[in-house]
């Protein structure tokens, strides 16, 4: 198949075209839908839009021979009917009405009309989206006149007023019937397997559910199930036990980080001592420094007296505090000096962050005090 690319401009992540015939690519987020991916004329397809597609290289004027992912169109055939047959469950079933719908890379949404959903009803429409999948039911896609489309009765949804022309639908007989544009699969049995794998309450009303099928929720059983293997052996434990473990990992994390607060508190009162017996002063100030542990730079704070500059860092994120000593105000000098420096504070305390060299930090605040004299 040929297609013509009538023109051609830079924009910022590439290039974009417009061709003709200007259908053959599904254009992102039509129906909720994904988009076609492919290339033209050996230029690969970034995003399709309305009035033309992002392409990332620069094509003449002329036709081109164009490949199309197939293998994407069968994954997002088997999401969009996955979608199609959870909607009409959720409706036949329980009468929530889907009010949203978005198709994404990795999973797609349907905002159901209902904040009120347990988990038992949740169970039950994955267990049932299944049992369709099973029954390998042959879907039925036809096209029908528009006034014609109007007068059909049993729609899960209303056609919408700004459809003109022809209506296409899609029907899993017994299931659902409504109109769509979108790819779908030939039979139910193709979807193979439909997951749930997360739920949440939206603007207050909705609930939004995030679901899986075909090969995506075949290839998330696959790493979960590496995940559990490795989490099996990283603990030693059966699967059923994983969550015990994890708990039991946990209490113990928490109990050694107390253990070593409590020590850091002791050690700190020892280290303060030493550091302020070899720091030297500064006109009236006596700067300390410490770059080391975070934990115990927390706590030297409290052996500091009112002539005492405190600067702690780690890595390249540093805090300055004092009591009698304008933090802010050094910060500010720091940053104009060195322009690769950003932070800001308060009189007493601040952070900044940027490389700089322990060295290079104490003649900076050395000079500092100096010139603030």
């Amino acid at each position: 198949m040929d297609i013509l690319v009538k023109e051609c401009e830079k924009i910022k992540n590439g290039y974009f075209i417009k061709v003709e015939p200007k259908d053959i690519f599904y254009v992102d987020g039509k129906g909720g839908q994904l988009g076609d991916r492919g290339n033209i004329g050996g230029a690969n397809v970034l995003e399709v839009r309305e009035d033309g597609i992002v392409i990332d290289k620069e094509l003449d004027i002329k036709e081109y021979s164009i490949e199309i992912d197939e293998e994407r169109r069968k994954d997002i055939a088997c999401q969009h009917t996955a979608q199609h047959m959870f909607s009409a469950i959720a409706y036949n079933e329980y009468n929530y009405n889907t009010v949203g719908f978005r198709m994404a890379e990795e999973y797609t949404t349907v905002d159901l009309d209902s904040n009120e959903i347990g988990e038992e009803i949740i169970e039950d429409l994955e267990k049932r989206a299944n049992e369709v999948i099973q029954k390998a039911i042959q879907l039925k896609i036809f096209v029908m006149n528009n006034e014609e489309a109007r007068k059909i009765e049993g729609l899960r949804k209303a056609i919408k007023d700004k459809v003109k022309g022809d209506v296409r639908f899609v029907e899993i007989p017994g299931v659902d019937l409504g109109a769509c544009a979108g790819f779908h699969v030939e039979n139910t049995k193709d979807i193979r397997i439909f997951k749930i794998i997360n739920h949440e309450k939206i603007k207050g009303n909705y609930t939004r559910f995030y679901f899986i099928a075909g090969d995506r929720a075949l290839k998330d059983y696959t790493y979960k199930h590496k995940l559990s293997r490795e989490l099996c052996h990283i603990f030693s434990c059966k699967e059923y036990e994983i969550l015990d473990m994890l708990d039991k990992s946990l209490e113990e994390k928490k109990k050694l980080e107390s253990e070593c607060k409590n020590l850091a508190s002791q050690y700190v009162e020892l280290l303060a001592e030493k550091l302020l017996k070899e720091e030297e002063k500064v006109l009236n100030y006596q700067p300390i420094f410490y770059f080391g542990d975070s934990t115990v730079a927390q706590f030297l704070g409290r052996y500091m007296k009112e002539e005492n500059i405190l600067v702690t860092g780690n890595g390249n994120n540093f805090s300055i505090m004092a009591q009698s000593f304008n933090c802010k105000d050094f910060i500010k000098y720091l940053i104009e000096k060195k322009g690769d420096i950003k932070g800001g504070g308060n009189q007493n305390k601040g952070n900044f962050k940027g490389k700089i060299e322990e060295k290079e930090l104490k003649e900076f605040l050395k000079e500092y005090i100096l010139l603030s004299k």
